[in-house]
């Protein structure tokens, strides 16, 4: 990505990940094409970076009784998430990770304490799931 580009693009989400290698997860909202883009970063190099758009949209889910919202996709059998859980303060709030293959989870990571969430998140390739009252609900 050039500089140039680069300066259209807007982190939404930043999730810093425990361990020497420097992970990093990230939900980022590009001005001019309003595609949003998840990147997964080790000691800097993406591993991989997935696209969102009106053909691919991000997926939301708000569980407003728990104060957690989650962010997620699939990729074949996998499915990643990240879940914000908002604290009785207007910006306490903590980040996660999650990998699920076949809708078990395979990896959950608290996201270090300078991760970082955006107050606002609109966008027109988020898909709002409804709540489901339903105990086999999977997200995503």
């Amino acid at each position: 990505m050039t500089a140039e580009q680069e300066q259209n693009v807007i982190k939404i989400i930043t999730c810093l990940l425990p361990g020497e290698e420097g992970k990093q997860v990230t939900l980022s909202i590009n001005n001019l094409t309003k595609e949003i883009s998840y990147g997964f970063k080790r000691a800097g190099k993406t591993e991989l970076k997935v696209v969102f758009n009106e053909e691919n949209k991000l997926k939301r889910f708000t569980d407003s009784q728990m104060g957690v919202i989650y962010y997620g996709f699939r990729l074949g059998e996998y499915g990643y998430i990240i879940d914000i859980i908002n604290g009785s303060e207007k910006n306490e709030y903590t980040i996660s990770f999650d990998i699920k293959k076949n809708n078990k989870v395979i990896q959950s990571s608290d996201c270090l304490p300078n991760s970082f969430r955006s107050d606002n998140i609109r966008s027109d390739y988020i898909d709002d799931v409804p709540n489901m009252n339903d105990r086999f609900f999977v997200f995503p």
